[in-house]
């Protein structure tokens, strides 16, 4: 007995071992493909990188150009305001030319007394000559059509006609 407990003393020995040897063998395993599954992680998390470098670019670019719309937005929008002062300074103008243009009307349409008179002299004067003027244009039209009507008008020759 001594003997067979000897043996599987042995045997239990050889068994652990071998145990120790299959953990081991598996514990070796299992960190290499940790290893590997760790490397594929690092490439992954690389690739990622680089995709979130092109990304924050990507970003940065289209930042820069919102702000430049905003800017030339806000820039335009300044001039659309000068426009518009523009346009209220124009209609300030317009209402202070208008009222300037009456009061010259009022004072062409009732003139003061001592302009008065020398103002219907001036009218007269100046209906006057257009009169005149235009009975000499009426006159020169007419005699230029009398001379166009005493020019005797001619029958053209009588054509000959070929007989062949």
């Amino acid at each position: 007995m001594k003997y067979y407990m000897e043996i599987l003393l042995y045997v239990s020995a050889i068994i652990g071992a071998l145990s120790l040897l299959l953990i081991a063998i598996f514990v070796i395993i299992t960190l290499k493909s940790a290893k590997q599954t760790i490397g594929e992680v690092s490439e992954t998390l690389k690739r990622v990188e680089t995709k979130l470098g092109g990304i924050t670019e990507k970003s940065e670019q289209l930042m820069e150009k919102t702000n430049r719309i905003a800017e030339d937005a806000e820039n335009k929008l300044q001039s659309l305001n000068s426009l518009s002062d523009s346009a209220k300074n124009l209609g300030n103008s317009t209402d202070h030319m208008n009222k300037s243009i009456l009061a010259i009307s009022e004072e062409v349409a009732v003139p003061p007394e001592k302009y008065r008179d020398l103002m219907e002299k001036a009218t007269v004067l100046t209906e006057t000559a257009a009169r005149i003027y235009y009975r000499f244009q009426k006159e020169k039209r007419h005699s230029e059509w009398e001379e166009k009507d005493s020019i005797p008008k001619r029958l053209p020759a009588p054509q000959s006609k070929n007989r062949s």
